[in-house]
């Protein structure tokens, strides 16, 4: 069975009363993992992901945005944070979502995750 491969992963902040999709990263035609900071005030956690890496421990090691797909799925399957949501919005997904905690939805469970307003 060939592995998943997510095309679409957004971060929300679910800080506050109202969840704000503040970052998305993309699969692009080159097999990296772009970044998009949709929020105004910046996503400092969405940047030193994609800057350094997401921090892997079996074995341990850091796998880089330009891995692009091993990097869509580490960050699906990274620990929940208390302030961010990580949600695989791929189109068309075909596989079921792994590594999920409580604390991540899958897209059809999005309901109420709203875009921050451009300045």
């Amino acid at each position: 069975m060939a592995e998943y491969t997510p095309t679409l992963v957004v971060l929300y902040d679910v800080g506050s009363a109202q969840p704000l999709r503040v970052a998305e990263f993309r699969l692009t035609s080159g097999g990296a993992a772009a970044l998009t900071v949709i929020d105004p005030r910046g996503c400092l956690v969405a940047e030193r992901w994609h800057d350094r890496g997401i921090k892997v421990y079996n074995p341990p090691s850091r796998i880089r945005s330009d891995d692009g797909p091993r990097f869509l799925r580490a960050l699906i399957q990274s620990a929940g944070m208390s302030y961010y949501r990580v949600v695989d919005e791929s189109a068309g997904r075909s596989a079921p979502a792994v590594g999920r905690t409580p604390w991540q939805r899958t897209p059809d469970q999005t309901s109420g995750l709203v875009t921050p307003p451009q300045p």
